[in-house]
């Protein structure tokens, strides 16, 4: 008599107790999450075209002077416009990130007809210097230490558009920025 081969079922089924259930339901859902969050991963997002915090510009000049949150302060009256022949002032940040002094040289713009570059011109290796608007008076005396842009308008400058100002520095070189108007007091609460 010959003997039958043995036949082996090659899936084997073993019962799963409740807590072995939810570990393995679990380990599941994780592993969808993960596929479905990666599914996203450098596409377009909320986030991609996120804006910086401050109001105003910035811009690179060379390899060592950096501009930052460069605008124009709202103007004094409601109806958010300079009037052709406002003084209007300049507000920047200006970090040289050089092992060498620059020099703030000059700023100018088509929509003035003469720009001031007052005070604390000469940026020191490594440091970080702040324009101010004098105090809210634009031709109050400067401090020490204080640099202070003042345009004289040509034309109107009105809030919702963009200043093109530019920037020379004796080493670094120039830099045009679309310098934005800063918005009215009421609204940056």
């Amino acid at each position: 008599m010959a003997q039958q081969p043995v036949r082996y079922d090659s899936t084997m089924r073993v019962a799963l107790t409740i807590p072995a259930r939810i570990v393995a339901c679990c380990v599941c859902a994780l592993t969808a999450a993960l596929v479905l969050v990666g599914c996203s991963a450098g596409q377009i997002t909320q986030t991609d075209h996120q804006l910086s915090a401050v109001d105003g510009a910035s811009g690179a000049v060379g390899n060592t002077i950096a501009l930052r949150n460069v605008f124009i302060p709202f103007p004094p009256n409601q109806n958010g416009t300079y009037p052709a022949g406002s003084t209007v002032p300049v507000i920047l940040t200006v970090v040289n990130q050089g092992d060498a002094p620059d020099q703030l040289i000059t700023v100018s713009s088509p929509a003035a007809s003469q720009a001031a570059v007052l005070g604390t011109t000469q940026i020191p290796p490594g440091t970080t210097v702040t324009s101010t608007t004098g105090g809210g008076v634009p031709t109050s005396p400067l401090v020490v230490g204080e640099l202070r842009v003042l345009l004289t308008t040509k034309q109107p400058l009105r809030a919702g558009l963009n200043t093109p100002l530019t920037f020379q520095f004796r080493n670094a070189g120039s830099i045009t920025l679309p310098t934005p108007m800063a918005p009215p007091p009421a609204a940056a609460s």
